[in-house]
């Protein structure tokens, strides 16, 4: 897979890009936090993944996008978020916003992992997962294809 953080600037959008892997509370990933979420919450981890997956594999199609006008599109999500992109980049950007989402309650996933108190982040990663469904449905970004049980999985 594409790096996608090498050469991105600023900093804030090549922490992004990273969404999965960073580090964030306790050295801990957003992969490594849907792990211990997973426990108690399988579906909600497979459809967060989903996004994630869906997000990553548009996003190294604008590799050099990210490269080359990260300072334009980084200004373009900080502009108010009602407002429509209307030049090229909209699809990035709209890319962008729906991993910020993501980025968010991957920070809080990672929180919660860290302490284990608190009320789960149930709600938060149900209103992601909806809102950013909803988002890259609109952009286009096609769905995973499952692969189809062979003989075995059939059983």
């Amino acid at each position: 897979m594409v790096d996608l953080r090498k050469g991105v600037v600023p900093q804030e959008l090549a922490d992004l890009v990273d969404l999965s892997e960073r580090p964030r509370a306790g050295n801990w990933s957003l992969r490594a936090a849907l792990t211990r979420y997973a426990q108690g919450q399988p579906q909600r981890v497979g459809a967060l993944l989903d996004l994630v997956r869906r997000i990553e594999f548009a996003l190294a199609e604008h590799v050099d996008d990210l490269r080359s006008s990260g300072q334009a599109l980084w200004a373009a999500i900080e502009a108010d978020a009602s407002s429509a992109p209307v030049e090229a980049d909209g699809f990035v950007v709209g890319l962008l916003r729906a991993a910020i989402q993501i980025d968010r309650v991957g920070d809080a996933l990672a929180s919660w992992a860290v302490a284990l108190e608190g009320e789960r982040p149930d709600a938060a990663v149900d209103v992601v997962i909806a809102d950013v469904t909803r988002q890259l449905s609109a952009l286009g970004v096609p769905e995973q294809e499952r692969p189809r049980p062979g003989a075995r999985g059939r059983g």
